[in-house]
């Protein structure tokens, strides 16, 4: 980070310190998405299961480079909320970072802080930056290795061409094959659109596609001989191909149309700024390299995700950096005809205003003064603490409730009709196996977990220990020992548990 100042620096900090204030007003982990992160930490933690730690007995659906990030700190000082969303905003940190460098490279030190600014005011960036979640560190890695390539395009660098390779490496093994696919199609996409593709072939380098090799394939050889045929097919062909195709379990419903509008809101205002460029190329105005590279990055990614079958709305999240680079580009263009424009008099109370050398800095001042207070707010909003307090709040109780009462040393069953997002998050938060089986397979004194309108329980003499009608879970007691040698079924599942 050569040339950085000490503003520069105090701007990283700050954001890592508004990202670790929102990390602690987060409320705890209670929903699925963040739970199933946090079991395989817990595991990797427990048993040292690094190349492919399991979630409750369940192989996790992606790769662990998230994971690890989390489970290093956790090592010590113990796996919390904070240190399983930690890697997310180490992650948000470096995009910033990226992000911070372009800019300044594209357009200056002002460019560079317009465009850390509109950053952090996309909400989805403060939601992923303090989840437990893949996306954030998928998606730095992302911008991390679009900024390698872009440095070396301008001057040639080989360490900027190696953070490109490893840092898509390192998203491959956040996120899986995109983390290949994405930077290929926007470096492919931007040289094609530059008439250079040739330079494809100066950009490759044997040795750093080996070493991508190496990590990559390496981790995921490994991981086959652990996991086998069932974690290729969840690994490469169920979370890749069928998502993207939309076979098998993604093929009920098609987002492409929730893909566009997710384009137009996600990032608003500054999503704005595609609309300004159309308006500038029909009326003639030309982009840069630099503006063209930015246009090949996010109209790359956003055309991958159209295409696909099933998408969410955070997986257009490694296009935000494109997005506020170019509308820190335009208001950084937009300042100097501010200054000359004569609606400003009014507004700079001085006499010679006109003729004020300082006028463009001040409106800058004023337009980083107005970003700062908006990209306050929304660190601040989090519209899900209030929206959700209801189920969260009783969920948490219900979870304290079974740690009071199941001794550790007993083993906890969910019956099958039990809903496995529940399932996940109290395994995570009890930081314990709740393996499944039938209540009609249980003995006497085991602890189940049952929805309040359980099935067959009439067969089984139980007490309800602890229950919650909002979060609608109940844990129960067998307080019969039912004729478990006699039903073959229970047999053998009673000889795989135990």
């Amino acid at each position: 980070m050569g040339n950085v100042d000490r503003r520069d620096l105090l701007l990283f900090l700050l954001v890592f310190a508004a990202l670790v204030v929102r990390l602690l007003l987060s409320p705890p982990i209670w929903h699925h998405a963040e739970a199933r992160e946090g079991l395989v930490v817990q595991e990797i933690v427990r048993n040292q299961q690094w190349i492919l730690p399991f979630r409750n007995d369940e192989m996790p659906s992606k790769p662990p480079l998230f994971h690890w990030l989390a489970a290093l700190p956790s090592l010590l000082v113990g796996a919390s909320d904070f240190t399983v969303r930690l890697p997310s905003a180490i992650g948000a940190l470096v995009m910033v970072i990226t992000i911070f460098l372009m800019g300044r490279a594209m357009g200056g030190r002002r460019t560079a802080w317009l465009a850390a600014g509109a950053l952090l005011g996309m909400y989805g960036f403060w939601d992923s930056g303090t989840e437990a979640r893949v996306d954030m560190v998928f998606s730095a890695c992302i911008a991390a290795s679009l900024g390698g390539f872009f440095f070396w395009y301008r001057d040639g660098h080989n360490a900027a061409r190696t953070t490109c390779y490893i840092a898509a490496a390192c998203a491959m093994l956040a996120k899986g094959p995109a983390g290949i696919v994405l930077p290929g199609l926007v470096i492919a996409g931007f040289l094609a659109v530059e008439g250079r593709l040739r330079y494809l072939w100066k950009f490759w380098s044997w040795p750093l596609a080996g070493a991508v090799l190496l990590l990559d394939v390496g981790w995921y050889a490994f991981a086959y001989r652990i996991g086998g045929n069932e974690f290729l097919g969840l690994h490469i062909f169920r979370e890749n191909v069928d998502r993207f195709l939309g076979r098998g379990a993604f093929s009920s419903q098609n987002t492409s149309l929730n893909t566009v509008i997710w384009l137009a809101d996600q990032m608003l205002p500054w999503t704005a700024v595609l609309l300004w460029s159309l308006i500038r190329r029909i009326r003639g105005a030309r982009e840069d390299w630099a503006g063209r590279f930015l246009h090949a990055w996010w109209i790359s990614i956003f055309g991958f995700f159209v295409l696909a079958a099933r998408t969410r709305a955070v997986y257009l999240l490694p296009l935000y950096p494109a997005i506020a680079l170019l509308a820190a580009r335009a208001i950084g263009d937009l300042i100097p005809r501010l200054a000359e424009s004569s609606g400003f008099d009014s507004i700079l109370k001085t006499p010679d205003s006109s003729q004020d050398p300082q006028r463009p800095l001040q409106i800058a001042k004023r337009v980083g003064i107005a970003m700062a207070l908006f990209d306050l707010t929304l660190m601040l909003v989090q519209p899900a603490f209030l929206r959700d307090a209801k189920l969260r709040n009783a969920r948490l109780a219900f979870i304290k409730e079974i740690d009071a009462i199941v001794p550790k040393n007993r083993p906890l069953f969910a019956a099958p009709e039990f809903d496995s997002i529940d399932t996940i998050v109290l395994a995570y938060r009890l930081g314990r196996e709740i393996d499944r089986k039938p209540i009609t397979c249980a003995g006497r004194n085991d602890y189940f977990l049952l929805p309040l309108d359980p099935r067959d329980v009439a067969e089984v003499e139980t007490q309800v220990l602890a229950s919650s009608r909002i979060a609608r879970v109940a844990l129960v007691a067998v307080s019969s020992e039912k004729l478990v040698t006699q039903n073959p079924d229970c047999i053998r599942r009673s000889s795989r548990l135990f």
